[in-house]
């Protein structure tokens, strides 16, 4: 009896497709492997999610599967699960899912190749060609070329009509050939430890709090705990608990919320792990990424530490997941695949049976709220403060910097002391405006106002990143172009060396330090105290291993309440509490936090270090307002090229919610705040609801095929 295969493949599809097994691959296929298949006239590598002996239809007819790839099944029945129910929950194509979860290296996939034939050179050098065949023919005249290097380089309205067309005229050929990866032998790695021997002190409480977390790894029992406490004392439950889970041949996964932090996880971890330790994380090379997954596969790593991608690391005996620094929003990052790693996270470990651990001295307000009413809340005590904090009314004051704050960085100056300070605001000013017309220039494929960044000579769109020479005259009335209340970092950085003449000020902000040479160079200057006052944005706080300064600075935080954000009293905490991590210890050591709304208690419970005091009034004023965590939000944005097409896919889905007949709350559809985003035109839905099973009831028929660009984001 024939047996049929349903294999995911790595691209936006819906569904599996069905194919046939050959006799001759029955005893290799199983759930889990890859598998080479056709799909029109290429052939990818899928993932088996299913075997069976009955067909799906008499009258279907299936391709068989071309090879099976994998000798033991490439996925553990759990990793797959994973996926399988992130997807779901974050209405990604399952295989999408899968293609971000494994090396590239490790997807085979046919290449198309266009060539010239004799006959199309001939053609080329009698003239005989069209303008669009013989500028077609020019590029393949020296070499064979890709069908996308072609419509790059070929302005041609529809190119595979036009390749077509060539082809039947016997000009060109296309060849479909697999592209294989070329392999170096691999180094032979020393074995890891069997045992680590970590060096950790653990007080009462922290034995304490580990006790309770290994009776649950004891078990292969999934249960959550929130650690809320400073950041050493959490380090020392995680060291005991990776201590206790390799001595029991068990594997622990380490998410951190960005890859600047892995290097100083790595230094700590890597002397006493050796090649027990595994790294993974989206920066590394296509080889460097398959060299770990196979090492981690082998179960030749103990330990797997890194960013978002490093979730989908192949552990088998998974006991523990690790996710540090909760609190951070590159954790629900929008960019790239949709889906929120703390909700991840908890996925992976249920699937796993294992522990999941996240910590935070300052936990997101959902984490905190759900921690403590389930009572998995496990709170390790605060740090002692002991700098000196001054909030500084601006509401009065003229310039960008508090002259207060000023006489502050000049004493530390004086002392030949350096000074770090924060403003959120990239650039020299987040737009200019002319003065006679009012015109302010914005991005011609982004509904944004195109920054100026002085020091480029640019004008820089913030959301896709293109730029333009910064032309100061009008082009509508060649008026001047000025800055008016937008200043942002750079003119901070310019005000200050004006102030103080001989002072050497470096701006480290998301475009200065985007190349790593330019970032390292900043970093090591300020190590090497070559700089004297670092201004920088929330990409400056992500930094460890910064020398500590006596003075930190913190520049008008409320700026992100003025956000359309829920959060957006947590997102100024946060920013506030950043500042005191650059901070050395003792007496001398002030932050100054110059703000136009001292009296908002995100600010003002910030200046003291009292999460709880926040706490208890941010979930006042969710409660109120009826936000997360005593509802669940749904953003869903709707994009594409035609305004008008991306327009009626969003009053069908409307539609379909309302018809559903759940009780869910509909705001929409709008266009989004940021109405045009790399070319494509965004509407915007937003719904409400009290269950997320109401939620996700509604959330999955409405969306079922729609063929339209879309995105989905819950809350919390």
């Amino acid at each position: 009896m024939t047996l049929y295969a349903d294999v995911v493949l790595p691209l936006p599809l819906d569904r599996p497709y069905t194919y046939s097994v050959p006799v001759e691959l029955e005893g290799r296929a199983a759930v889990g492997s890859r598998v080479l298949v056709p799909l029109g006239e290429r052939r990818l590598t899928g993932f088996v999610v299913g075997l069976r002996k009955k067909k799906p239809r008499i009258s279907l007819k299936l391709k068989p599967v071309a090879e099976v790839l994998d000798e033991k099944p490439f996925f553990t029945p759990e990793l797959l699960a994973f996926t399988r129910r992130l997807s779901r929950s974050s209405f990604t194509p399952w295989g999408e899912i899968l293609r971000a979860a494994v090396p590239p290296s490790l997807l085979l996939r046919t290449r198309a190749s266009v060539s010239l034939t004799p006959k199309g050179k001939e053609a080329l050098e009698q003239g005989t060609l069209s303008d669009e065949e013989r500028r077609v023919a020019d590029l393949l005249e020296p070499r064979p070329h890709s069908p996308l290097y072609l419509e790059r380089k070929v302005q041609a309205k529809n190119l595979p009509a036009l390749l077509a067309r060539m082809r039947k005229k016997e000009l060109v050929i296309v060849e479909k050939k697999l592209k294989l990866v070329s392999r170096r032998e691999r180094d032979e790695l020393s074995a890891g430890p069997t045992q680590l021997e970590l060096d950790f002190s653990l007080d009462e409480g922290l034995r304490k709090a580990a006790r309770a977390i290994l009776e649950v790894m004891a078990k292969k029992a999934f249960s959550p705990f929130l650690l809320f406490g400073p950041a050493g004392r959490r380090e020392a439950v995680y060291f005991h608990l990776i201590r206790e889970a390799a001595a029991r041949s068990g594997r622990v996964l380490y998410l951190v919320p960005e890859i600047s932090l892995t290097p100083a996880l790595i230094e700590k971890y890597k002397r006493k792990l050796g090649d027990g330790l595994a790294i993974l994380h989206s920066r590394m090379t296509d080889r460097q990424r398959e060299l770990e997954w196979q090492k981690i596969k082998e179960r030749r790593a103990a330990v797997v530490i890194g960013p978002r991608s490093a979730l989908f690391a192949p552990l088998p005996d998974l006991r523990l997941v690790i996710l540090d620094e909760e609190q951070d929003e590159t954790y629900s990052q929008q960019e790239g695949l949709p889906f929120d790693v703390r909700k991840a996270a908890r996925i992976r470990a249920e699937e796993e049976k294992a522990a999941l651990v996240q910590g935070s001295a300052a936990p997101t307000v959902e984490s905190f709220y759900s921690a403590r009413k389930g009572r998995f809340l496990i709170d390790l005590g605060r740090e002692t403060a002991t700098a000196k904090v001054l909030l500084l009314d601006f509401r009065r004051a003229s310039g960008l910097v508090d002259p207060r704050l000023k006489r502050a960085i000049q004493d530390r100056l004086e002392k030949r002391e350096q000074v770090i300070l924060f403003f959120n605001r990239r650039g020299y000013a987040s737009h200019l405006v002319c003065g006679r017309c009012g015109h302010v220039p914005r991005c011609d494929r982004c509904d944004l106002s195109l920054a100026y960044h002085k020091k480029e000579g640019k004008l820089v769109c913030h959301a896709c990143r293109r730029s333009v020479p910064a032309v100061l005259n009008c082009p509508r009335c060649k008026g001047r172009l000025v800055v008016r209340m937008s200043a942002g970092i750079e003119a901070v950085a310019e005000e200050l060396r004006t102030s103080f003449l001989g002072c050497r000020v470096e701006v480290f902000a998301a475009d200065e330090a985007a190349r790593k040479e330019k970032k390292d160079a900043l970093l090591r200057g300020f190590e090497r105290k070559e700089i004297d006052i670092l201004v920088g944005t929330q990409s400056l706080a992500r930094q460890p291993g910064l020398p500590p300064v006596t003075l930190a600075g913190v520049l008008h935080p409320e700026m992100i309440l003025h956000l359309a954000d829920f959060r957006s009293g947590q997102k100024a905490f946060l920013l506030i509490r950043s500042a005191f991590h650059f901070l050395r210890e003792g007496e001398t050591s002030e932050v100054h936090i110059q703000t136009s709304a001292p009296d908002h208690y995100s600010i003002r419970e910030a200046a003291r270090g009292d999460y709880l005091g926040f706490f208890e009034q941010e979930i006042r004023f969710r409660r109120l307002l009826d936000y997360p965590p005593f509802s669940f939000l749904a953003e869903v944005f709707f994009s594409g090229e035609n305004a008008r097409h991306v327009a009626a896919t969003a009053r069908m889905f409307v539609t379909r919610v309302k018809d559903s007949g759940k009780d869910v709350q509909v705001f929409g559809p709008s266009v989004a705040s940021m109405a045009r985003k790399r070319g494509l035109f965004r509407v915007q839905v937003n719904l409400k609801t009290r269950r997320l099973e109401t939620l996700n009831g509604v959330l999955s028929p409405s969306l079922k095929g729609i063929r339209s660009e879309k995105s989905v984001f819950l809350f919390p």
